[in-house]
């Protein structure tokens, strides 16, 4: 009777507890995801689903999930603990490889899975050549099967293929790769980020020796005397030292429970998982020692060289103090500290620019109050009477049904324009119902929508504006897009109904590639514009809609 859905739920082949360093706490390892139909879970997944008491509870093995639309049953064989939140890929519920027919395929140009290797001690781990020959071995083959050319001939024509590797260790910060397993980081943050904190530093450091100087006139006279009553310079510069450090030492313990509270917030804004135990960590603890000590140095440095240089019997007389306004270091300090700011202000400035731009940029569709659901094939033969019962509430403006939604669209495939020019492109592709261009709000340049009233728009396509400017085409009178067939040659004509506005699925920093929409109503996602008014209700009623239509499905939905 409980349902949930899994956004953290893997494929892995039968050797994944040998092969990666994942701790399985119940079951045996080489034989936990080897056959099909059987699920290892997580520590988490195994309480919410079987009230796992912990580590010996061996209850969950041997019991049955319901998995997927149609409620393929799998049996748990196995426990692990839950990977760390740091890992490479996490995972609430791990299925093995040999139930999804797709591990079957053998086609080489089925790119569905991510491969791991491990290469032997001392051995060149860099394999481009021999990938490159399984390209032109197995892959050209296929190529020419599918379109009708040699691998040569489609390099000519632009056309590129590939088996590329990285070090798994450089793939969180360092990868170039698009569609990585999990979202990436980005090494260069981590320097931006660092030089800021350096230059933050440096000013606190300043400060401090600015300030230390500036009473150095009080500071003076207790040198002298103690200069007078014997003291060594050297005494004197460590105790300036030791001074310094103090006040970092106390600035580090006050930051670190400024951190402490702020934690929680930090973490909810960033979307990290830091943990307080971090700040326990012995790298930790070692790295702030040496801060405290560079710091106090680098901070204590100057006052300690100027002040204990001064001679005892004009400080007790009263002559150095005139010195003391002129100080050409002090005026060095605070230019270079000033000259800092500034450029830390101008930084801020750009950000916040760019972060406007990111919020007020025009996408070429409305990305406000747009919920989703990417489930919808728990509706089953309920779909159009919940989408007839969504659009009739007053809150709603407009539903769609689509295979995805901007930003996240990532499919693509090889069509050909038909003409006297053909030639084969890439393009970005998503299928979608006769209502998603006016429910994302996107704009008709030219043409028309799709209509459900005319059967012929089942092979009709739209275009964007990128895809008409790199085709040529001034206009879609007469135009069709090719699609291919097993066997090379073009199957399906599809007749160029419209064109749409360019719109960003993607990233800010690329171009708008050419992009088609086919008429699919029966795609698997839905999208629901809300007016904005009392969007809570509205929530709420959508929800109670879909436990009502999809048999008390889980109601999961995000806004774009």
């Amino acid at each position: 009777d409980k349902g949930f859905t899994e956004d953290q739920i893997m494929l892995a082949d039968s050797n994944f507890f040998s092969f990666f360093s994942f701790v399985l706490l119940e079951g045996n390892k080489d034989e936990v995801l080897r056959g099909p139909n059987k699920v290892v879970i997580t520590e988490d997944a195994a309480k919410k689903y079987f009230n796992y008491q912990g580590q010996g509870d061996t209850a969950p093995l041997g019991k049955i999930m319901l998995v997927g639309t149609s409620g393929r049953a799998c049996e748990v064989t196995g426990i692990a603990k839950n990977p760390p939140s740091n890992s490479h890929f996490t995972f609430n519920i791990l299925e093995s490889m040999e139930t999804w027919k797709g591990s079957k395929d053998t086609y080489w140009t089925s790119n569905n899975v991510y491969t791991y290797y491990k290469v032997k001690p001392n051995a060149d781990p860099h394999l481009q050549p021999k990938f490159d020959a399984l390209v032109d071995k197995y892959v050209g083959p296929e190529i020419q099967q599918f379109i009708g050319i040699s691998i040569d001939e489609f390099r000519k024509q632009g056309g590129a293929y590939s088996f590329k590797y990285e070090k798994l260790t450089d793939i969180h910060l360092k990868s170039t790769f698009a569609e990585q397993v999990s979202p990436n980081g980005n090494i260069q943050y981590l320097y931006i980020f660092g030089a800021i904190g350096v230059f933050i530093i440096a000013i606190a450091c300043i400060n401090f020796m600015n300030l230390a100087t500036a009473r150095s006139a009080n500071r003076a006279k207790e040198v002298g005397i103690r200069k007078t009553v014997g003291a060594l310079r050297g005494r004197l510069i460590a105790q300036f030292f030791s001074e310094s450090i103090l006040y970092a030492l106390f600035s580090l313990l006050v930051a670190i429970l400024v951190i402490w509270l702020v934690l929680p917030a930090f973490n909810q804004l960033s979307g990290k998982t830091i943990g307080a135990g971090s700040l326990l960590s012995l790298p930790f603890i070692l790295g702030m020692a040496l801060l405290v000590l560079l710091v106090g140095l680098g901070a204590g440095v100057y006052p300690a060289l100027y002040l204990t240089s001064f001679q005892p019997v004009e400080v007790l007389k009263g002559k150095i103090r005139a010195g003391f306004k002129s100080g050409g270091v002090r005026s060095t300090l605070v230019v270079l500290q000033f000259t800092i700011s500034i450029a830390l202000i101008i930084s801020t400035m750009v950000v916040f620019q760019q972060l406007k731009l990111l919020q007020n940029k025009n996408l070429g569709f409305a990305k406000e109050n747009v919920l989703v659901i990417d489930n919808v094939n728990k509706l089953g033969t309920a779909r159009e009477a919940f989408k007839n019962t969504l659009a009739q509430h007053k809150g709603i403006i407009g539903v769609s049904y689509s295979q995805s939604v901007p930003p996240l669209i990532n499919n693509s495939s090889v069509y050909r324009p038909l003409g006297e020019k053909a030639e084969d492109i890439l393009f970005w592709v998503n299928r979608v119902d006769q209502d998603h261009i006016p429910t994302m709000k996107m704009k008709m340049v030219e043409g028309r929508n799709f209509s459900k009233d005319i059967a012929s728009d089942s092979n009709a396509v739209i275009l964007n504006e990128a895809a008409m400017k790199l085709i040529g085409w001034d206009n879609i009178e007469d135009k069709e897009i090719g699609e291919y067939e097993d066997g090379g040659g073009i199957g399906k004509r599809m007749k160029v109904v419209g064109v749409v506005k360019d719109f960003n699925f993607e990233s800010l920093k690329q171009k708008v590639k050419p992009f088609l929409l086919f008429y699919r109503p029966e795609s698997s996602m839905i999208s629901i514009r809300l007016d904005g008014n009392d969007i809570q209700n509205t929530v709420r009623f959508i929800g109670q809609q879909w436990k009502t239509l999809s048999n008390n499905a889980p109601f999961d939905y995000v806004f774009v």
